[in-house]
């Protein structure tokens, strides 16, 4: 989902609640589980005053905080509809893990660098 224009923002994670939780088989094939979940958040209002918002998500692979802390979300201009920040390494395993690619590839980016400066300091 394209989200043009939304703003990041701290919310507080007020409640959690297991919507759905289903089981389906494909015939002989594999059956896997499909979980629904909605988050209720509080994301401060564009004149101050808070405002609850429910973000729902499938299958959550996401590493959230205990009810009362502070979550990284996206939310629209006018406050209505929120999402949970994907990008954001504190609450994703997926960023974490890109963050951490771009971080290996620094490292060694930098090490061939010493390398090659090593190797032309003995011409």
């Amino acid at each position: 989902m394209l989200r043009i224009g939304w703003e990041k923002a701290q919310a507080t994670l007020v409640a959690r609640n297991r919507v759905s939780k289903s089981i389906h088989s494909r015939g002989d094939g594999p059956s896997y589980v499909l979980l629904v979940w909605d988050f209720m958040v509080e994301v401060p209002g564009t004149a101050g005053e808070p405002t609850r918002l429910v973000i729902r998500v499938k299958n959550p692979s996401l590493d959230l905080p205990e009810l009362g802390a502070t979550v990284p979300v996206l939310v629209n201009r006018r406050r209505t509809k929120a999402a949970f920040d994907l990008d954001d390494p504190s609450i994703s395993p997926d960023a974490r893990r890109k963050l951490g690619e771009q971080r290996q590839k620094a490292n060694a980016a930098a090490k061939k660098a010493k390398f090659d400066a090593k190797l032309s300091e003995r011409d």
